[in-house]
């Protein structure tokens, strides 16, 4: 593996007004939690600005580790993590420039 392969994937996450703290929980539980081969590192991050937005920066071995969580992800019941957020996870997937 090289760093050319290497994916960061920033996860953006907004609660339900009341259900910051369950969100939060919700992000570091599923990150924490679940298996995830083909992950090096993952950084959670609170909006300071804004108390019900979480963030995640995670960096993936390649797309297709990441493609494989994403998919394993949705068929293990995300929908119940979900509940406590104002609208569905956003994802970005990012390569360095040089």
């Amino acid at each position: 593996m090289s760093s050319q392969d290497t994916v960061t994937v920033l996860i953006e996450i907004h609660a339900t007004p009341g259900q910051e703290r369950q969100a939060r929980d919700s992000l570091l539980h599923a990150i924490q939690t679940s298996e995830k081969p083909g992950l090096i590192s993952s950084t959670e991050y609170a909006d300071l600005d804004d108390a019900g937005a979480f963030y995640a920066v995670q960096i993936w071995e390649d797309m297709d580790a990441f493609h494989a969580h994403m998919k394993d992800a949705a068929e293990g019941g995300m929908n119940e993590a979900i509940k406590v957020l104002r609208e569905p996870p956003r994802t970005a997937v990012l390569r360095t420039i040089s």
